[in-house]
């Protein structure tokens, strides 16, 4: 998996984040922690995963991307709904691919 550099996270994630990070990329069990992903089908924008739920082979591919990190998931809708709106502010649309290119070119 991959840390995109521009990461968001939610506050109460931020509060703790070299330790969720580090539970995260061992695959330590952690009940209530949520990262945000590309979509792996459908015409949604973002997908919500509890990391309980990431597969091994998800943790070992390096094309595995996360967006966002939160406690619990409230925090993750909130860091989600974040997300959105820096997204549309910046391109008009809602164009996830089209921001990360605007935010690389910065």
């Amino acid at each position: 998996m991959t840390w995109w550099k521009h990461l968001y996270m939610g506050d109460k994630a931020a509060r703790w984040r070299p330790r969720l990070l580090e539970g995260i990329r061992r695959g330590g069990r952690m009940p209530g922690v949520y990262v945000i992903t590309l979509p792996e089908s459908g015409n949604h924008i973002f997908d919500i995963r509890p990391v309980s739920l990431l597969t091994k082979e998800e943790r070992e591919d390096n094309g595995f991307l996360i967006l966002g990190t939160a406690l619990g998931y409230g925090e993750a809708c909130q860091v989600v709904r974040q997300m959105v709106d820096d997204m549309y502010q910046a391109t008009g649309a809602f164009n996830w691919q089209h921001y990360m290119e605007i935010l690389e070119e910065r």
